[in-house]
């Protein structure tokens, strides 16, 4: 073999052990051995480390944290053998279920997983840890790099589209075969845009006014319209509302107290989305308003704190029974600070950190320590060691102008009282003279004596004191010891009927001075906040061994999730003197918001999305953790959280962003071809059809019939029980003047009386709060559409609507073509004319028939009762009908 021909023989040796290492590699890549760290350590710490590790428990002396854990085995020895599973005891015990023991068996992958770990060596990704008892560094690198723990980043806009959104959802629909759907026609589309951003259908003439609008602008002239409506607020403020836990009710037991000022802090959040509030400064008020008024003050508080003060009612939302008879105060305490923190934690940090309160968390790199962390930022207001029950967390609003009507008032009802009490001494004198008349002469003037040393005694509650003659002598007579009461008087004055009219009449005439005088009294504002006692030391705050209050464990400092210590951590100050407050709240917030936080806006903006699109671009909206759905678009996530910082969080920026979109504007029309593909619609192809949530269908009806009060703020409308023994709106009440009528999120929500009306269409229960709404399909659903009296009245309501515009000269098809146009704001199709003229015919017989009319043949003859109800049924059929109740 010549040189050159050696040379060339060995440079294609190498050439193919090159390949033959790359080839290996990438058949060990696709083998994916199986590591400790990142296959088998979830499911022991999902079902294992409880027994065997956490907080020092070794049951049987195994420890199941570390790898060298299982090879130290425990009292029986190693339980692992490497590279043979069929010698390794912990593959036989969790195979035959005989492990875990305090939870389910293992699933058959979960064995598998452990069985090809072993198999593979049981290999660790890396060199484990020296000290296993260092919570730290038991967060391995692996859910480190869980996705929602990775800094937001700026992602490129693929190429192929004007508009961002559009640009990230068609590169996805590229990537599996689909294309988007065409827009959907302009009557669609102002419906969805009055629905999603009011919360109302528009009317026949808004969406005729929409339709006839051909500038360019005509979208984002009608989108600018809406937000800037009044409406809006209350639309969005009820998602935020939702997440937060509000309720008029401090719930936690059976006593399920009203919360009086409750209403306060839900006008904050409606106020503060129709102002358009950068939502950071949002958060700041609402986790620190106290702080950053520097409350408490002395002085009367201006319009800006109060709103600032206002803004804490957002850590009041709790259930919160301290204020109950009855009650484990210590245990209802704790329960306040713990529920509070799973409020936080599942609308601003998207995980279920209340998961970690008794244990690490079985599922997320979220330590239990973690969890105290946060409790130790709001304990300072929410200080156990000096507990304020709900009532006295209310700070008066009163003005320095009030306060002096009040000492004014006051001073009144004291000189009042006093010339009142001066007629209740008289009338005091005349019976003990008429009771004196009841016995010997010769025994009255020690008897008046009795009396009168009987009243001094009773004045002055112990001198002077009364003889052992004089007792006794008041024993044998009774009737002397006269009180100058209202009260003791009326019974002694019914023995004698000559005084009691004058007597009667004396004390009505003092009842309605005093009731004139205090109805000059101005009405004091409360207000239900949070904030701190800088009188009290800032408490310590420690680990609840297994969660029990009772068992302390060691001192935790408050802070963030350790999972993201490599990444920022809280900047907390250290000088309570300087600032009054332990500052803690407010550093907090800053820290959420100061644009580095991996959370916080992709939390926000996927919410935000949610109630746009129907379904969020996590599923998951208050879990970002690995029990919840990843991001179907996590590129377009990021870029969304971006641009709301940078935008300097305007969510009405963000509105006109995403409604501006192609995808926005989708018909909701399905295909075929793309339903093989993706049938739930995670890839947004098509416009998702929602149905419309409980209080947009109630107010939708109230909009249609003409009943809607557009009152905004103030105290709930009250619900109660009516005689079906369901909660309504309005309850038994024969007039609230229409109040009853207001717009759902005006309506009272008592945490153990939600109204019927709203509950049954999915309206949540605040327990603590609600992370997103379910959206069921339910007979009561149906059968409240029939029978309830609510809607039967508001369909009468519609029918007279109907009357008033068809004039009184309308046919079937008129009136059947008004009510249509009322209920639906669009002209009906022949066919729809036809239906509900039929309808229309078909109830007027059906109606005249069960009222014996002659030879069951009724013409139409508008404001008579036959046509009446007939109209009505036609109107309650068209409300409960699927074009009314979603939107597409």
């Amino acid at each position: 073999m010549s040189l050159s021909t050696h040379m060339h023989y060995e440079r294609c040796m190498i050439i193919v052990a090159l390949v033959m290492w790359q080839l290996a590699g990438a058949s060990a890549k696709g083998t994916d051995a199986p590591t400790f760290e990142r296959d088998v350590r979830p499911i022991f710490k999902a079902h294992c480390f409880q027994c065997h590790g956490e907080e020092g428990v070794k049951e049987g002396g195994l420890d199941v944290r570390l790898r060298r854990g299982l090879l130290q085995g425990g009292d029986s020895g190693p339980v692992i053998v490497p590279g043979d599973s069929d010698a390794s005891d912990l593959l036989t015990l969790v195979s035959r279920g005989d492990m875990p023991r305090k939870a389910k068996r293992l699933k058959d992958s979960e064995i598998e997983t452990i069985r090809r770990w072993i198999e593979s060596g049981a290999r660790t990704a890396r060199e484990e840890p020296e000290r296993a008892n260092d919570a730290q560094l038991l967060i391995t690198d692996e859910e480190r790099q869980w996705w929602a723990f990775q800094p937001i980043t700026w992602p490129d806009v693929p190429q192929n589209a004007s508009h961002p959104v559009d640009a990230f959802v068609i590169a996805k629909l590229r990537e599996n075969s689909l294309e988007p759907a065409q827009e959907a026609d302009r009557r669609t589309l102002v419906r969805r845009a009055y629905v999603d951003l009011i919360g109302v259908p528009p009317t026949l003439d808004e969406a005729q006014t929409f339709i006839d609008d051909r500038r360019p602008d005509a979208w984002e002239r009608l989108i600018d319209r809406l937000l800037e409506s009044p409406r809006y607020g209350e639309r969005w403020a009820r998602h935020w509302l939702d997440v937060v836990g509000y309720a008029d009710s401090e719930g936690y037991n059976d006593d399920d107290q009203p919360r009086a000022s409750a209403w306060r802090y839900r006008d904050y959040v409606i106020r503060s989305f129709n102002a358009n509030k950068p939502f950071d400064q949002f958060i700041h008020e609402q986790l620190a308003g106290d702080e950053l008024i520097g409350y408490p003050k002395s002085g009367e508080l201006a319009v800006d704190e109060i709103e600032k003060l206002t803004a804490t009612g957002y850590l009041r939302m709790a259930p919160d029974g301290t204020g109950s008879r009855n009650t484990d105060q210590k245990l209802a305490q704790n329960a306040v600070v713990t529920e509070t923190v799973k409020i936080i934690s599942s609308s601003l940090l998207g995980l279920t950190v209340g998961c970690a309160e008794c244990h690490d968390h079985r599922y997320d790199p979220i330590l239990q320590q973690d969890f105290y962390r946060l409790r130790a930022i709001i304990e300072p207001g929410l200080n156990v060691a000096d507990w304020q029950e709900p009532r006295r967390r209310e700070v008066s609003l009163m003005t320095s102008e009030q306060a002096e009507k009040i000492a004014h008032v006051d001073r009144q009802i004291a000189q009042l009282q006093a010339e009142y009490q001066t007629q209740l001494d008289e009338f005091q004198a005349w019976t003990v003279e008429k009771e004196l008349q009841a016995i010997e002469p010769s025994q009255r003037e020690f008897a008046k004596q009795c009396a009168l040393a009987w009243q001094a005694a009773r004045k002055q509650k112990s001198s002077p004191s009364l003889t052992v003659e004089q007792e006794k002598f008041l024993f044998d007579y009774p009737y002397l010891k006269v009180a100058a009461t209202e009260q003791q008087l009326n019974l002694f004055i019914q023995r004698h009927k000559e005084k009691i009219a004058e007597f009667e009449a004396a004390v009505k005439q003092h009842k309605e001075q005093l009731d004139q005088l205090a109805a000059r009294k101005p009405m004091v504002g409360m207000v239900r906040a949070l904030f701190e006692n800088p009188a009290q030391p800032i408490p310590a705050t420690r680990v609840f061994a297994r969660g029990n209050y009772e068992n302390l464990g060691d001192e935790v400092q408050p802070g963030d999730l350790s999972v993201l210590a490599h990444l920022l951590t809280v900047n907390l100050p250290d000088d309570r003197a300087a600032i009054k407050t332990s500052g803690r709240r407010l550093a907090f917030a800053k820290h959420l918001t100061g644009g580095k936080h991996p959370l916080v806006a992709r939390v926000l903006v996927n919410r935000f999305w949610l109630h746009h699109f129907g379904s969020g671009i996590v599923g998951t909206p208050g879990n970002f953790g690995r029990q919840g759905n990843t991001p179907t678009h996590p590129q377009l996530l990021d870029w969304l959280a971006n641009y709301f910082m940078e935008s300097r969080w305007n969510l009405k920026a963000f509105h006109k962003l995403i409604m501006t979109s192609a995808t926005y504007k989708q018909s909701s029309r399905r295909r075929a071809d793309a339903e093989q593909i993706d049938a739930s619609n995670q890839l947004y192809w098509r416009a998702n059809v929602r149905r419309l949530d409980a209080e947009a269908i109630r107010d939708a009806i109230l909009s249609v019939s003409g009943q809607l009060n557009h009152q905004c703020f103030g105290p709930a409308a009250p619900v109660a029980e009516d005689e079906n023994a369901q909660i309504i709106v309005g309850g038994l009440t024969s007039s609230l003047d229409g109040n009853e009528f207001r717009r759902s999120i005006y309506v009272e929500q008592r945490r153990s009386a939600p109204a019927y009306q709203l509950a049954v269409f999915d309206a949540p229960q605040m327990e603590p709060n609600c992370e997103v709404r379910s959206a069921s399909t339910i007979a009561p659903q149906s059968l409240l559409l029939l029978n309830s009296n609510f809607l039967v009245r508001q369909s009468q309501a519609v029918a007279a609507k109907v009357r008033a515009l068809a004039g009184s000269d309308a046919d079937e098809r008129v009136l059947g073509r008004t009510a249509w146009e009322l209920v639906f704001g669009q002209h009906p199709s022949a066919d729809d004319l036809r239906d509900s003229s039929e309808f229309l015919h078909d109830q007027l017989r059906l109606i005249a028939g069960r009222k014996n009319s002659v030879d069951n043949h009724a013409t139409l003859k508008v404001g008579d009762d036959v046509t009446d109800s007939a109209l009505a049924s036609l109107c309650q059929a068209l409300l409960g009908a699927n074009q009314f109740l979603y939107a597409d």
